[in-house]
């Protein structure tokens, strides 16, 4: 043994003091080929740890054991192992050195999770109480160490019985002489809580009185500037805020203002500021009904606004106090309703805009832009009075405003879009100049807000294009910046995908440079020009079309299959978003490339996430403690960049099948088997892409079966083709797990939308097996029981109504989703839709917004044309509902309102003739002066179906001059339906009315034939019946020479 101990000590000495990587790697293969095969490691490595002169080695020594432990540990006889344990607890309370008693004590942790369960090492907690209980301030470190990675391996042991334990931290955390002690004791916490479950209240209590002490800890680290500690009492308290515990409820008040107080302090050092903001920042995401019962909204955003003017560092990347701000401003905007924080943000935003101090004006733009996101529906209405804010910002004399208000800007267009475009006149002119900036910043952020307008800009791009084009082919073959380019290619992008074939004039000039960029490859900066370019070259080819792409295809496929070998996650990714486009604008034509495309994808799906920075740098041994070697923690690699590469692969898989149809068939079995694997990924963006895809793989089963018309209800009346059944019974299942568990509210809205797509698609095939879930889940989303909504204590009181934006579109989405089921399932869907009636209703009332009071009552009109008759027993709340919504502040309320009207009369059975005029004097309005025309078809169509329920019931002479003056339809063509049906049994009836204004009658039919789309087969079929009949009737009005001739 002691000839073996030699030759492992003179091993280790190498290792601990080689220089190259030669005697590394020989050393570490002599290790492992002849001395860690047998169990003898184990007592060797003791003993060298124990022993050696040099602490390096005696430090390495511990980290070799620890990794052997696990495998020879069983295979030492008892007697031996009953030495070694007495012998490192030994070892453990005589080294002097910390980095080696920490190996030391892992190593302990690591025997500890093998033998306590067995109860074969009683003797462990003994020494840990006298340790701890020591009157020796290291041999205390020691033992709360030793809890500490304890905790780590088994807490399960502990968690049996935590009395002891509150009652030792209770001391420890008090350490008269060792701020090392008290440290530990609040990491001991930090694990302790991660154990602890939501409703075990003995634990909670206990935990939370520990609460002031392990603050307490956290200010006497800052006062004796101990960064790194503090460092690590922030992360347990980042911790705490993300468990389903609700360990911190009623110290959150305290801690936010002391966090809040720390991260304002300009005395203390920046990244210990940043790391309290970072709490901030969390607690607005994990805490956001704590925060707002409490009412701390204002008082948050109050509080970081001035750190806000701080100077920002050059480094885009380096987080800073003014940085961390924004983002916790960011947080709280989406996480808080609108109306908490957009008018408390803005008059400061507006006050800070009239400073003489540039850093104010910065601060006060960066602050509006980081809110635009969370609150942009509610700033919607008041967009007028917010450009002209912006506008100044983009005129100021200093740069960091104008870079401010350019993001601003972006921000702005990327959310709200379509409003942002209507204002083209007064923004574009004010972006084109900030394009020729001196500063290449400013130019750059100009270039991203250009890009963000023209994506909304549609058409009326056109008119900017001839200088627009000069401008960013003259900008982009002189930009020096790397990143600039880049914006300014993707601009390009986005004006080729606004202009559509417009674009075609300029194809020439652009792709040559495209080409070349999409060909770089020589260092990091030309890789992101690549990407970017790869990016641009798929929304040009979007943009002009198969025929005027056709010659460029070969070409540029080929550089993105090449990229691919490149080594750059980013690169795979614009590849692969490629690929999906091309596919997209040449189908089936696509198909001979998927033998090449198709291998890559498949393999960045199942690609594994592991960083190994770590094998490719050296070893330093004076700060290693092996605390993150032999950690069981695979289900929590994660690679953001690999992650996001998934997500493309994953997206991908859904586009090519849609486009190839029956060429994709051979990949479908592997595809759906990545799929699956890849729906509970950590990342919500790779589980979005997998229901999109798996959603796209089932429409395009049903699309490719050669479906017949589908009927509503169940039992189902239709059948679909036995492959479309197998993929439902994989597919479905698949979702509905990933919907049980899911965390995130937009996987789930996703989910929402993509089972509404795919039953107007395919009818209630898709769901036959699911209702019962489905609806369940739909009702834990409206009472706020859903996992992806579980943020808030028991003892919160939230008022529901204020919502965050981002839990209104959650609610939208699962109110869409039972109108599609009301509408496919029909009548039989009705004792559901009992359950979720006043659930949808009671977002219908002032003190909700326009977008919540406008789905509530388009939802239920949606549902009334479904479940028809099964509306019966609601009908008078719903008619009062209905009445009130027609004279709603917003439009779209107003028009929602309408079309409810009229189906919840046309299909009530009870009867309502006698409410006809309360119901018509509330759509009267809605055939003037209405500047959504929508509206007035839906009021037109609710006319006509009052007139087709109970006829007798409404005054025609004074009803059909103002009902007729809205024909033809101007947007909403599915209300022709109902329209044409009254008219028909009008003219069948011989109205008077009707057949005096003939002439104007014939003009409206002449419309509404002149186009395919503006009504259904049937309905134009009756149509050209009737106009030939009126033509055989009323020869004097001589059809033949008029446009309708071609129907007679």
């Amino acid at each position: 043994m002691e000839q073996y101990l030699a030759g492992l000590d003179e091993l280790l000495t190498k290792l601990a003091s080689a220089q190259d990587s030669e005697t590394l790697r020989n050393a570490t293969s002599t290790l492992n080929t002849q001395y860690y095969t047998t169990e003898n490691c184990v007592p060797g490595l003791v003993q060298i740890s124990a022993r050696s002169a040099h602490f390096q080695v005696r430090q390495l020594a511990a980290v070799e054991l620890r990794k052997r432990i696990n495998k020879w540990w069983p295979e030492i006889q008892e007697v031996n192992r009953s030495t070694i344990r007495t012998q490192l607890l030994q070892i453990v309370l005589s080294e002097e050195k910390e980095l080696v008693r920490h190996s030391i004590a892992r190593v302990i942790s690591s025997v500890a999770r093998l033998d306590v369960p067995n109860e074969s090492w009683p003797e462990l907690l003994t020494f840990l109480n006298q340790a701890c209980a020591s009157n020796n301030a290291s041999h205390r470190e020691v033992g709360t160490y030793i809890l500490y990675t304890l905790f780590e391996v088994i807490a399960d042991f502990f968690m049996s019985n935590t009395g002891p334990l509150y009652q030792l931290f209770n001391k420890t955390l008090v350490d008269p002489e060792s701020l090392k002690v008290r440290v530990t004791t609040v990491l001991t916490l930090g694990k302790l809580a991660e154990f602890i479950d939501m409703d075990d209240k003995e634990n909670t209590k206990s935990f939370r009185d520990m609460i002031p002490g392990m603050v307490n800890v956290l200010e006497q680290c800052l006062k004796a500037d101990d960064e790194e500690s503090a460092g690590e009492i922030f992360e347990v308290f980042d911790t705490l805020l993300m468990l389903d515990a609700p360990l911190l409820s009623n110290h959150l008040v305290d801690l936010i203002r002391f966090f809040l107080s720390i991260g304002t302090n300009r005395e203390i050092g920046d990244s210990v500021r940043v790391m309290a903001l970072s709490f901030l920042m969390w607690a607005a995401v994990y805490k956001q009904n704590k925060i707002r019962s409490l009412k701390l909204v204002g008082y948050l955003i109050e509080g970081l606004m001035p750190v806000g003017t701080e100077e920002d560092p050059e480094d885009v990347d380096e987080d800073s106090p003014s940085r961390l701000a924004y983002k916790v401003l960011n947080a709280l905007a989406n996480n808080m309703p609108p109306q908490q924080v957009f008018p408390v943000v803005m008059p400061i935003v507006i006050n800070y805009m009239q400073s003489q101090d540039p850093s104010y004006r910065k601060a006060g733009m960066m602050a509006f832009a980081v809110i635009i996101e969370g609150c942009a529906e509610f700033m919607s209405t008041k967009l007028d009075e917010l450009l002209p804010l912006v506008c100044r910002g983009l005129g100021d004399p200093e740069i960091v405003v104008r870079r401010a208000a350019c993001m601003a800007l972006g921000c702005l267009a990327e959310e709200l879009q379509t409003e942002i475009s209507k204002h083209h006149r007064e923004l574009l002119p004010l972006v084109f100049n900030l394009m020729n900036d001196t500063n290449p910043e400013v130019t750059k952020h100009a270039c991203n807000a250009l890009d963000a307008i023209l994506e909304g800009l549609g058409q009326e791009v056109v008119q900017y294009l001839p200088m627009l084009m000069e401008k960013l082919l003259v900008l982009l073959d002189n930009a020096g910046q790397t990143e600039t380019k880049a914006t300014i290619i993707a601009a390009i992008g986005s004006a080729a995908h606004a202009a559509g074939e417009q674009f075609d004039p300029y194809f020439a000039q652009v792709m040559p440079r495209i080409r070349a960029l999409m060909d770089m490859k020589e260092n990091a900066d030309q890789l992101l020009l690549r990407g970017v370019a790869t990016d641009t070259a798929g929304t040009i080819a979007q943009a002009v079309g198969a025929a005027k792409f056709r010659h460029c295809t070969q070409d540029l496929m080929s550089l993105a299959i090449e990229q691919l070998e490149l080594d750059s996650p980013r690169l795979r990714e614009c590849s692969y978003a490629f690929f999906a486009i091309i596919a997209r604008v040449f189908g089936e034509d696509f198909a001979p490339y998927l033998a090449t495309v198709m291998p890559p994808i498949l393999a960045s799906c199942r690609a594994e996430e592991k960083d190994d920075g770590f094998l490719h740098t050296e070893i330093d041994l004076t700060t290693m403690d092996g605390e993150d070697e032999d950690d069981d923690l695979g289900a929590f690699n994660f690679n953001s960049a690999l992650a996001d590469e998934k997500e493309f692969a994953a997206d991908a898989l859904g586009e090519l099948f849609e486009n190839t149809k029956s060429h994709f068939l051979p990949y479908v079995e592997a595809s759906v088997q990545e799929l699956s694997q890849l729906s509970f990924h950590i990342f919500e963006g790779v589980r979005k892409a997998v229901v999109g895809s798996l959603f796209a793989f089932l429409r395009t089963f049903y699309v490719i079966s050669n479906p017949t018309e589908w009927t509503p209800g169940l039992p189902l009346k239709y059948s679909v083709h036995e492959n479309v059944q197998n993929m439902i019974s994989v597919v479905i299942p698949n979702i509905m797990n990933m919907w049980k568990d899911e965390d995130d509210k937009m996987v789930v809205n996703q989910i929402n939308q993509e089972l509404v797509q795919a039953l107007k698609l395919m009818g209630p095939a898709i769901v036959a097996e699911n209702v019962e879930d489905i609806a369940r889940n739909l009702l834990d989303i409206f009472e706020k029981r859903s996992i992806c909504q579980q943020d808030y204590d028991d003892d919160d009181f939230v008022d529901e109504d204020e919502e965050a934006e981002s839990e209104s579109i959650l609610i939208g989405g699962a109110a869409d989703l039972v109108a599609a089921l009301c509408g496919v399932i029909g009548e039989s869907f009705s004792s559901f839709f009992d359950i979720f009636l006043p659930l949808i209703s009671k977002y219908y009332k002032k003190t909700k917004t326009a977008s919540e009071r406008s789905m509530a009552v388009g939802c239920l009109g949606e549902c009334i044309s479904g479940v028809k008759s099964a509306v019966t027993p609601h009908t008078q709340r719903l008619l009062q509902l209905f009445i009130k919504g027609t004279s709603d502040e917003d439009q779209t309320v107003r028009s929602n309102a309408a079309y409810a009207l009229g189906v919840l009369t046309l299909y009530s059975q009870l009867d309502l003739s006698t409410q006809y005029p309360a119901i018509l004097t509330a759509l009267h309005p809605l055939f003037h002066d209405q500047s959504l025309l929508n509206t007035t078809d839906n009021a037109a169509g609710a006319v006509a179906r009052l007139i087709l329920a109970h006829p007798n019931a409404v005054p025609l002479d004074q009803v059909l001059p103002i009902f007729t003056s809205a024909l033809p339809l101007k947007a909403d063509y599915e209300e022709n339906e109902p329209v044409f049906e009254c008219l028909f049994n009008l003219f069948h009836a011989n109205n008077p009315f009707v057949l005096k204004h003939l002439a104007e009658f014939l003009q409206v039919f002449t419309h509404v034939l002149s186009s395919e789309e503006q009504l259904k087969e049937a309905t134009r079929a009756h149509l050209i019946e009737l106009i030939r009949a009126i033509n055989a009737q009323s020869p004097d009005l001589n059809l033949a020479s008029t446009e309708l001739a071609r129907f007679l």
